[in-house]
């Protein structure tokens, strides 16, 4: 009796192979996207703890206008590592800068990714990155600051993961900023090279904040002048990697499991559906003498045996995926990687999951059908001609027939018209997502009008007077709320009558200088709105410092509160006149041993095309996903609306109905669920993207909009709909092979 069923089981598998091919597709991206996803994470993880532990990655760093005589003496009274490096960027050419480095043994050690530690005077080492893209390969020569360097390897430094120039830049491109390692003694004929000290706090225990606020104001007793004071937490060279490692396992959960979801729903519809329809064949099996438990594990393994291969082949395309996805996003931070590790754990849950969620949808529904009697079985399915609810409600009798045809369609059959409802929605939440992050990108980088100079210098020391013509003043402190030492933002002095930041409205109005402004993305962060008033905790000196918010400026770019310098100057009891920075309109004559940083605002748009260019193929890839996932569970519900009106197509075709005109009420039946779905795919995918948005920004201190642009969103649509018509197309074929006799057939039965 079981091979019976045996065989009757690989006959309803090969009756259906293509509906059944769609499911294994689906559970197969779920179980792949998920592995990858966890083992992608996870590895950059690993990677760049256990490099960040092993290297002794900085706590923070700083300048002094005078060396520290005792160091030693200071990392005993403040139980740390403390180490001395300099820094001096060597301009290559005009756009090309290397930034020079001094080899270090305490905190920040560099780690050799390839070839060679430093031996003798005048070898260095390259962060792979700009010698890739600069054409420098190991034993090649590098000329800087009139010296020549032969490179000897690659090193990976650890508060260099991600190398930008600018601690407060978001994107680098290393066809303009590199970093090297070199001997210290190359430093002695070098003038104006910066040094900073790194310091490696040893007790964990204690709130990093308040040892450095410890520390500087030791330093400042003894007669020290601070700058450049830069915690690692709020780093972005440190900072970014972990961002983008948060995102991939936030993503790691849920777009498998809504592929899982969606096969469990596949499922449980079909079998449903599948035991209705068979339920005499079922009452028949009992009378026969099977019992219930034959019976369920004969409908039961079709969902099994989907789940564990669909599984199986989605771990198998994974595991050799991870290793080149992680290099790939090494390529972007720089990480040694010393081996690469696949979680026998992540493979596990790639095939338990999706047979859980297959195994306990189809028991459910296959044992509420089963617990029928087979009397009651054997009598069939009378419940297809009733009306329901929905269907009374929009009183289809004033419709004409085929319009009346395709609403009683969706209506009669609402787990159908639900499952197609949110399979479209997820489909096309999956390509709006892409293509958000792409608009989001683009709007941040590229349309923000806030800033209208073209260079920003930062100095080491404060600096008094009037600005160089052509230049406004600004100063700037680093501040936190309370209670919540993470959060760490910019309140930035500026001219009340600047002419070079400009700030506007959610209405377009220019906001004035000269009252309190914050930006909208870090008031979105903290909660605030106009005509709060607030306390912030400079980290400076840890005193509390309270602010009145005037205005919400509608801008991204960065999370920034301004205010009039002056007042700033007051509330940190500054010099009047004082001010540690300039945003210029050209190019100033400015020694660099006076200067901690420069930005050029040109050097912005080379590495934006870089990073757009990698988030083109991200889009690109999340488009023909979601244009798959569309295609499979239209292909799905269209084939089950053919499975189901079989009998009507027949009488349609006694009745001397063209073929075109049977495909258009059965086939376009669905359009205006496919466009509903879409329509409301739209403000999840919003919702979605805000609410990640928002979680990366507490790691970063960047927050995007999630813009949908128009363009996009009728990108997306045509994608939807073309897929729609092409399942219709592939569907097509099954309605002409529906013969009249099965009318007649029905009938005599």
């Amino acid at each position: 009796m079981v091979m019976v069923l045996n065989k009757r089981l690989m006959r309803i598998l090969k009756e259906n192979k293509l509906r059944y091919l769609g499911i294994l597709v689906l559970i197969i991206l779920g179980s792949y996207t998920f592995i990858v996803a966890a083992g992608l994470s996870q590895n950059l993880a690993v990677l760049v703890t256990t490099f960040t532990e092993d290297h002794v990655q900085e706590d923070l760093s700083f300048s002094t206008d005078r060396p520290i005589s005792d160091v030693a003496e200071l990392e005993n009274k403040f139980d740390a590592l403390i180490e001395e490096y300099m820094s001096f960027d060597a301009k290559l050419s005009d756009t090309l800068t290397l930034r020079l480095l001094s080899e270090t043994k305490k905190v920040n050690i560099p780690a050799i990714i390839e070839g060679r530690t430093l031996s003798r005077p005048g070898e260095i080492l390259l962060d792979p990155a700009f010698a890739e893209a600069n054409g420098y390969s190991i034993g090649s020569q590098i000329k800087a600051q009139d010296k020549t360097f032969t490179v000897v390897g690659f090193v990976s430094l650890p508060h260099y993961i991600y190398p930008l120039k600018n601690v407060n830049d978001i994107l680098y491109s290393p066809k303009e900023f590199g970093v090297g390692v070199i001997n210290r003694e190359e430093f002695s004929d070098i003038d104006n090279a910066a040094s900073i000290y790194s310091v490696k706090f040893n007790d964990r225990t204690r709130s990093l904040n308040m040892q450095a606020v410890e520390l500087r104001k030791y330093l400042q007793v003894k007669g020290f002048t601070v700058s450049n004071w830069i915690d690692i937490m709020n780093n972005k060279r440190a900072r970014i990697v972990w961002a983008s490692i948060t995102g991939m396992k936030t993503m790691s959960v849920p777009v498998p499991a809504a592929m899982f979801l969606l096969s469990s729903l596949i499922i449980g519809i079909m079998f449903w559906r599948i035991i209705r329809r068979e339920s005499v064949i079922i009452g028949t099996l009992y009378a026969q003498g099977y019992r219930r438990r034959e019976l369920m594990r004969h409908y039961m393994a079709i969902p099994l045996v989907l789940a564990f291969a669909g599984g199986m082949i989605g771990s198998l395309f994974a595991l050799p995926s991870i290793e080149p996805m992680v290099m790939a996003m090494i390529s972007y931070y720089n990480v040694p990687v010393p081996g690469i590790e696949l979680s026998f754990l992540n493979v596990m849950i790639g095939i338990l999951t999706p047979m859980i969620f297959l195994g306990l949808s189809s028991y459910m529904v296959i044992r509420s059908e089963l617990k029928k009697s087979p009397a009651e079985l054997m009598k069939g399915d009378k419940q297809k001609a009733k009306v329901n609810a929905l269907e009374r409600a929009f009183k289809l009798e004033r419709f004409k027939f085929s319009t009346k045809f395709r609403l009683r369609e969706q209506f009669r059959s609402i787990s159908r018209l639900v499952f197609l409802l949110l399979g479209v929605t997820s489909a096309s939440v999956l390509m709006l997502f892409g293509f958000t992050v792409l608009n989001s990108m683009n709007h941040v980088f590229k349309t923000s009008d806030v800033y209208l100079f073209e260079y920003e210098y930062t100095f080491r020391d404060l600096q008094y007077g009037e600005a160089p013509d052509g230049a406004e003043t600004f100063n700037a402190g680093k501040f936190y709320p309370e209670n919540n030492e993470e959060i760490e933002f910019y309140i930035t002095g500026i001219e009340p009558d600047s002419t070079l930041v400009i700030l506007k409205d959610n209405k377009g109005n220019v906001i004035p200088n000269n009252q309190t402004n914050i930006t909208k993305s870090l008031a979105n962060r903290l909660g605030i709105k106009a005509g709060d008033t607030v306390t912030f905790i400079n980290k400076e000196d840890g005193k509390p410092h309270t602010f009145h918010i005037d205005a919400v400026a509608e801008s991204y770019i960065e999370q920034f509160i301004y205010v009039p310098i002056d007042e700033f100057n007051k509330k940190m009891e500054l010099p009047e006149d004082s001010y540690i920075g300039l945003f210029s309109t050209k190019e100033l004559d400015i020694p660099d041993e006076k200067l901690s940083g420069t930005k050029s605002m040109s050097q912005l748009p080379e590495a934006m095309d870089e990073f757009m260019g990698q988030m083109i193929s991200m889009v690109a890839l999340m488009t023909i996903v979601s244009s798959v996932v569309a295609l499979i569970i239209l292909y799905l519900v269209t084939s089950l609306a053919i499975e189901e009106n079989r009998n009507t197509i027949s009488l349609f075709k006694v009745f001397g109905y063209r073929r075109g005109e049977i495909r258009s009420l059965i086939l376009n039946s669905s359009t205006f669920v496919v466009v509903t779905g879409f329509l409301i795919g739209i403000p999840v995918a919003v919702a979605s993207m805000g609410s990640l948005y928002g979680y990366l920004g507490n790691l970063i201190n960047l927050v995007l909009p999630p813009i949908v642009s128009p363009i996009y969103v009728i990108i997306s649509f045509a994608a939807i709909m073309l897929t729609y018509q092409l399942s219709k197309c592939m569907c097509a074929k099954n309605i002409d092979t529906v013969s009249m006799s099965e009318a007649l057939k029905a009938g005599t039965e």
